[in-house]
């Protein structure tokens, strides 16, 4: 039997060709976006009271690192105080930045920050050029430690290790912590980094663990952070975002702060309490 090779394959042709017609493009036009203030202050016991005060981007703004850069991110000329037990420290506006990892600010006070347990701080900022003001309240919490990291080599072998951390929960109250979890330096991208809860625990112990996949010598950072509902909610909110921000279907997620005031502001102020325990993987 003879076949017409062309009677099979003119369809397929003429709907390619169709096909190749159905693209059009749209020009899509968005609304013009308005820049908000974006504070980040986290209190550190025993540290200068420092904060970092910029500008929001739209989505397709061009952001570059070029010599304008700070200059067009950061939001100078603000009066920024925090008050607690009856006193109030001005942040001044100077730039200053911790090395390890790298943390930079643009408003740093003289004073440190006390570690009294319940100590209520309250921020205040107010923009220049009439600009609106910023305010919010943060309570410092109990420090939580690290009891224990604990490694385990494979049962079936001694080339690969895992690295288990305990930590005691008080069961008396809901806490959220925040788990990070480095190798080999500080300022490494973290191999965790996400927020949690003892709302569903059982047992006063909460551990945190890691796959079988670190070797002998390697250095392993486990920083764990006591943080707050608001800090909780601001970092579940900015991870959803993101992920909203790589889906074209996602629903726009909102950021979650904790900072609020006429100058329509974004960000988070609280206090920060973490242990951190350096472990290098030994057999």
């Amino acid at each position: 039997m003879k076949i017409n090779i062309l009677k099979l394959v003119f369809p397929f042709a003429v709907l390619t060709m169709i096909a190749c017609n159905l693209s059009k493009e749209v020009e899509i036009e968005l609304p013009e976006y308005d820049s908000q203030p974006v504070v980040e202050c986290y209190l550190e016991p025993g540290k200068p009271f420092r904060l970092l005060l910029t500008r929001s981007y739209a989505f397709f703004d061009p952001f570059g690192l070029d010599s304008s850069f700070f200059e067009k991110t950061l939001l100078q000329g603000a009066t920024v105080t925090v008050s607690y037990d009856g006193q109030t420290d001005t942040l001044y506006n100077n730039f200053s930045f911790e090395p390890s990892p790298l943390k930079v600010y643009n408003y740093t006070g003289l004073n440190t920050v006390p570690a009294t347990v319940g100590t209520v701080f309250t921020l205040n900022i107010t923009l220049p050029d009439n600009a609106g003001n910023i305010t919010s309240m943060a309570t410092m919490l109990p420090f939580v430690p690290i009891d224990s990291n604990i490694v385990e080599f494979y049962p079936d072998g001694d080339s690969i290790a895992r690295i288990l951390t305990y930590v005691t929960d008080d069961t008396s109250e809901t806490n959220y912590y925040r788990r990070l979890l480095n190798y080999y330096s500080l300022d490494s991208v973290p191999e965790q980094d996400f927020a949690a809860t003892d709302r569903f625990l059982t047992t006063p112990t909460l551990a945190f663990g890691t796959g079988y996949e670190l070797g002998e010598g390697d250095t392993v950072y486990n920083t764990i952070c006591h943080i707050s509902a608001d800090y909780y909610n601001y970092l579940e909110s900015v991870q959803l975002a993101i992920v909203g921000n790589l889906n074209p279907f996602a629903q726009p997620s909102p950021i979650k702060s904790n900072v609020s005031g006429t100058a329509n502001p974004l960000g988070i102020f609280t206090c920060l309490l973490y242990d951190r325990d350096t472990t290098v993987i030994m057999k």
